[in-house]
């Protein structure tokens, strides 16, 4: 057992199979499930340390992927209600972490942006991922990892034509 999941046998690398049996689909998904509190808890400490949690890091990180976003762009790659996304972006707006702009354009749309610090702890979070992250696209190599993306995008609903 590892991390509180069982370990269920594995496949042969590079086997594919154009069925899919139920235990692959959940053994896919349970790895998605660990890769991504591993992810998290490389976070942990630093943002605890900020009395910041999940959704605090989120929202750095795609402000920062995603500078001048607006609160709706926000709401929609969150899935999150208004309240809880508003409770959140307050935080992080006293905390000086963030700031919110007119759009010059048009005065009432508000775009979102890092504040120096904001970039800082931002940089601080990302940098523990990324090095995890860049270890296991090495190892698995230049297919595996667009494999992989083209599996994510089409579990976000992303990919053209499926």
């Amino acid at each position: 057992m590892r991390d509180g999941f069982s370990a269920r046998g594995q496949d042969a690398p590079g086997q594919a199979h154009l069925y899919l049996r139920e235990e692959q689909l959940r053994q896919g998904y349970e790895a998605l499930l660990r890769a991504g509190r591993a992810l998290a808890r490389l976070c942990d400490e630093t943002l605890g340390e900020q009395n910041l949690g999940a959704a605090h890091h989120r929202c750095l990180f795609l402000i920062a992927s995603h500078p001048a976003i607006t609160m709706s762009g926000l709401l929609r790659a969150l899935h999150i209600s208004k309240q809880s996304l508003n409770r959140v972006l307050q935080d992080l707006t006293e905390r000086g972490l963030i700031e919110r702009r007119s759009k010059p354009s048009d005065r009432r749309l508000k775009l979102l942006y890092l504040t120096e610090a904001g970039q800082a702890l931002e940089g601080r979070l990302f940098a523990l991922q990324r090095e995890r992250l860049t270890q296991a696209y090495l190892a698995s190599g230049g297919p595996a990892v667009e494999g992989f993306r083209r599996v994510l995008a089409q579990l976000d609903g992303e990919a053209k034509g499926g």
